[in-house]
C-alpha cells in the first residue's frame, strides 16, 4: 500500500505535514510518498532522521489556500496537489491525503480521478459527535451551493458509506432544514425533500439543527456552505466547552469530582477534536482521497494518513462503488429528479397530462 501526501498543502505546510508523516509512518502500514519541493522536504526529513524511509516526488509548484481551485489546477499543472493526484490516477499510489485548498482538491479529483458512474458531484463526509454516538454530515465543504439532485445523491453516498463502515443496513438519513415540515426552507430543500421521499433510502425527513444532538438520524445532508458552518460551529463550541470543563476541573483540584471531569473532558476532546478525526473522505471519487483540515498540525496529518490507510485496507471506496452500482440508486435519483422537474413545469404552466 502506498499513500501520496501533498506536502505543500495546508496553513502550516510543509513542516507540519512532514512531521505528521513521520508520526504516521510507523503505524499506518503504508509506504508514504511525499510530494512537493524536494529540497525543502529532504531537509525536513534529514532533521527528523527519516530521509531513507520515505520517498519524495518533486513538484515545483504549490496551490495557495486562497486560490480559486479550478483555475489553480489549470495554471499550476506541476503543483504538489496535481502531481499527487496524478500518481493516484496512474495507479502509482493507493490514496491521496491533502490539507490544501479544498476546492482545488475537488477539482483535481474530478479532472484526473473521476467520479462514480451517474454521480454529479462528490461530497466531504465528517463525523459529528452526539451523546448517543455520532452521525455523518455531508457535504462538509466540497461545494458551497447544491441543487436538488446533488443533495439527493449525497444522501445515497451517506447511505452506502454508513452501510460499509458502520454495518447499518438502512441508515437513517435526514435533510437539514429550519423546520420539519415539507414546506419549510428554500425551494431546493423542498424539492430535495420530495425527491428523497420517493427514493428507496431510509429518509426520515427534515431535521433541525438542534436535532443533530439527539438520536434521530445517522446522517444529515446539506450543501457545503451550511455543512462547513455547522462543522466549524461544532469545533468552536467544543473548544469553548473544553475550556469551561478544564476550569471547573481545576477548581475541584485532585478530588473525585475533578478526576471525573477530567476524564469526561478527555473523552469529549477526542470525539470533537478535528486533530483526532484527522480528515474527511471525499466520497464519490473513484479512488481514496482524504481531505485534512487546512490548519492541521502534525497529529491531525498523522491521523488523516491513518484514516486513508484504513479506507484502502478495508476497500471502502471500492465497496461503495460496487454497492451503488448494484442498487442503481444514483441513476434512479437522476431519473426521479427529471420527472420532478417535469411535474414542476406542468404545475407552473398549467399543463395537464393526457
Amino acid at each position: 500500500m502506498k499513500i501520496a501526501v501533498d506536502a505543500m498543502g495546508g496553513d502550516h505546510a510543509p513542516e507540519a505535514v512532514i512531521e505528521g508523516a513521520i508520526l504516521a509512518q510507523p503505524h499506518c502500514g503504508a509506504e508514504l510518498v511525499l510530494v512537493g519541493n524536494e529540497a525543502r522536504i529532504s531537509g525536513l526529513l534529514l532533521r527528523g532522521g527519516e530521509a531513507r524511509s520515505m520517498k519524495v516526488v518533486h513538484a515545483p509548484q504549490a496551490i495557495a489556500m486562497g486560490e480559486a481551485g479550478p483555475m489553480a489546477i489549470r495554471r499550476k499543472r506541476e503543483s504538489s496537489l496535481l502531481v499527487a493526484t496524478r500518481l493516484l490516477a496512474e495507479g502509482e499510489v493507493d490514496a491521496v491525503v491533502s490539507a490544501g485548498n479544498t476546492s482545488a482538491v475537488v477539482a483535481a479529483v474530478k479532472y484526473l480521478i473521476g467520479l462514480l458512474p451517474g454521480l454529479r458531484r462528490p461530497a466531504m463526509a465528517v463525523p459529528l459527535p452526539t451523546y448517543y454516538g455520532k452521525l455523518v454530515l455531508l457535504d462538509a465543504g466540497a461545494y458551497a451551493e447544491a441543487h436538488t439532485i446533488h443533495l439527493a445523491q449525497s444522501a445515497a453516498l451517506a447511505g452506502a458509506y454508513l452501510h460499509i463502515t458502520e454495518g447499518l443496513d438502512r441508515p437513517r438519513i435526514g435533510l437539514l432544514n429550519i423546520g420539519r415540515e415539507p414546506i419549510k426552507g428554500i425551494r431546493v430543500i423542498q424539492r430535495a425533500f420530495t425527491l428523497l421521499n420517493r427514493s428507496s433510502l431510509h429518509f426520515i425527513g427534515n431535521v433541525e439543527p438542534h436535532d443533530l444532538f439527539a438520536d434521530l438520524t445517522d446522517a444529515v445532508i446539506c450543501d457545503g456552505f451550511v455543512g462547513n458552518v455547522v462543522l466549524k460551529m461544532y469545533e468552536g463550541f467544543s473548544e469553548t466547552l473544553s475550556q469551561f470543563l478544564a476550569s471547573r476541573a481545576e477548581q475541584y483540584g485532585g478530588g473525585q469530582a475533578g478526576n471525573v471531569l477530567r476524564q469526561a473532558l478527555d473523552e469529549f476532546r477526542r470525539s470533537c477534536c478535528y486533530e483526532c478525526i484527522g480528515g474527511a473522505p471525499l466520497l464519490g471519487a473513484r479512488k481514496t482521497v482524504v481531505v485534512a483540515h487546512g490548519r492541521s498540525r502534525p497529529p491531525a496529518i498523522a491521523n488523516a494518513i491513518q484514516l486513508a490507510s484504513h479506507f484502502v485496507g478495508k476497500r471502502v471506496y471500492e465497496q461503495m462503488s460496487e454497492e451503488l452500482e448494484k442498487d442503481g440508486i444514483l441513476t434512479d435519483l437522476k431519473h426521479q429528479n427529471a420527472l420532478l422537474m417535469l411535474e414542476t413545469l406542468r404545475n407552473k404552466w398549467g399543463f395537464t397530462q393526457k
